[in-house]
């Protein structure tokens, strides 16, 4: 089969497609015919080297990619109650040594979820890290509440673009930040309103917020909360481990000095999580927005591309 690739960690010119040799699923696993699969900030950081410090990371030579959509082909033992031919999504570990950028992946089958009927493969395969993030910041970390104001920095990105609608649906007040460029995205996917981040600082607006949600890292606790309400939250998705440490650091004062709370979040992925998604997307709460769809002689670029910070919604690789 085909593979995205790499022998060493490094920049996106690292990665390459080889043939190689079709997974087999162990005990408790299936093997997927990929139909797509979905690219994220997390494979360059994984791709790059990050992670090969943590206990279990499968070491180069080894694939990329996490978030995947397909059929079932094949279930080894252990694997009910999950059968061939269904059609699933999900998330592949990221400290495994093959990815989703492949012709087939396999999972463990309790990290799997059926595609609710009217959901394509690329749809599904947007969902799991991005949706999941956006979600968790919002409902489970940020217990955003109908009413209440929320900015969300990156708003037009992978995790941006889900964010808005999340909060929509939770009758939140939306104020997005983005490029002057993405703004009239960003207000139709609901957004009350829209900060250019070239032309504004959003940490010297008069308004104030009981929710920021940094998508993209690219502010922190110490600017945002003169624009927080007195028990305000800050939710960053740790972008770096630098960004994440920082932020858990202002949490630590600010939990001693103020009302305000800092949160570093980690994505609660799994079987349960991406069951929300699929009902999310079912219900038209959530409706990915592919602004491209590559194949896997395009991912190398694709990944540069992100690195860039000035992506629009989803990446789809389609083997």
């Amino acid at each position: 089969m085909r593979a995205v690739r790499y022998d060493r960690y490094g920049p996106p010119e690292v990665l390459h497609v080889a043939d190689i040799d079709e997974p087999a699923p162990g005990p408790g696993e299936v093997k997927l015919r990929v139909r797509a699969a979905s690219l994220n900030p997390l494979d360059g950081k994984v791709r790059a080297g990050h992670l090969r410090w943590v206990p279990g990371f499968a070491r180069p030579p080894r694939g990329t990619g996490v978030d995947v959509a397909g059929e079932i082909v094949a279930v080894s033992s252990g694997a009910a109650p999950r059968h061939v031919g269904e059609r699933v999504f999900g998330s592949i570990s990221p400290l495994k040594r093959d990815g989703a950028f492949a012709e087939f992946a396999v999972a463990p089958a309790a990290s799997l979820v059926a595609i609710p009927t009217g959901i394509g493969f690329a749809a599904a395969a947007a969902l799991p890290v991005a949706c999941g993030t956006a979600w968790q910041a919002l409902n489970d970390d940020g217990r955003l509440a109908a009413g209440q104001r929320v900015l969300i920095i990156g708003a037009a990105g992978g995790v941006g673009h889900f964010a808005v609608q999340i909060a929509k649906h939770l009758r939140a007040h939306v104020v997005g930040v983005c490029s002057a460029g993405n703004a009239t995205f960003v207000r139709g996917l609901g957004a009350d309103d829209v900060v250019d981040y070239a032309a504004e600082d959003f940490t010297r607006r008069a308004d104030r917020f009981d929710l920021v949600l940094d998508t993209a890292s690219a502010s922190s606790f110490g600017a945002a909360r003169h624009v927080l309400t007195e028990a305000g939250r800050y939710v960053s998705t740790g972008g770096s481990f630098t960004a994440a440490l920082g932020a858990a650091v202002s949490g630590m004062v600010a939990g001693m000095t103020s009302r305000q709370r800092v949160v570093v979040l980690m994505l609660k992925a799994g079987a349960a999580m991406w069951k929300r998604l699929g009902q999310l997307a079912a219900d038209g709460v959530v409706r990915p927005h592919i602004e491209r769809r590559i194949t896997l002689d395009e991912a190398a670029d694709a990944q540069r591309a992100m690195e860039t910070g000035h992506g629009r919604g989803k990446v789809v690789l389609l083997p």
